[in-house]
């Protein structure tokens, strides 16, 4: 921000998490309480999107490079073991579950929009201290290929992945296991 002040858009008395700004800069995604919300520049209320079954989000969603999808990870029930990755139109609707093993978490979108690269854990039930893996899905057949050989962290250890403008390459953080 040039002018360095900040501006509180929209306040209430809940718990919010991870902000997403439109393509467009018309608005921005936030979320609470496993729901999506929308909150149009200038607005003072949210506006919920219709994520159908999906009323478990956390924190991992995000707008495809096009604006026209949304994708975001889901736990279908109280476990957070279940987590799955799914896709649904922008304004809403009836989620898509494009991972097959749980738990998966989103984590980012190739600027390109054909790939999405998602954390999946292996067999360790995805503890931090244990072992995940980053891989990549390509949209147009969903076939996925690994990124990473496993790797120590777990939930909530690896940064959320950075695409090259040409969508080639992705970097990351991850931490080293202690020996």
């Amino acid at each position: 921000m040039p002018s360095g002040r900040i501006e509180t858009v929209y306040s209430d008395n809940r718990h919010f998490e991870a902000p997403n700004w439109s393509r467009d800069g018309r608005f921005f995604l936030i979320n609470s309480g496993g729901r999506l919300y929308r909150l149009n520049v200038g607005a003072h209320e949210l506006e919920p999107i219709e994520t159908g079954f999906a009323t478990r989000i956390n924190n991992d969603h995000g707008i495809s490079p096009d604006g026209r999808t949304l994708v975001l990870s889901h736990e279908p029930t109280d476990d957070w073991l279940t987590s799955s990755v799914y896709v649904l139109p922008i304004a809403g609707g009836t989620p898509r579950q494009i991972t097959t093993k749980a738990p998966s978490f989103w984590y980012g979108w190739s600027p390109d929009g054909k790939t999405l690269a998602f954390i999946e854990d292996q067999g360790q039930n995805h503890p931090f201290g244990k072992q995940g893996k980053l891989r990549l899905m390509d949209l147009r057949d969903r076939s996925v290929r690994d990124l990473t050989p496993p790797f120590f962290g777990g939930r909530g250890t690896i940064n959320v992945p950075s695409w090259s403008p040409d969508s080639r390459r992705v970097a990351f953080v991850t931490f080293e296991e202690a020996r």
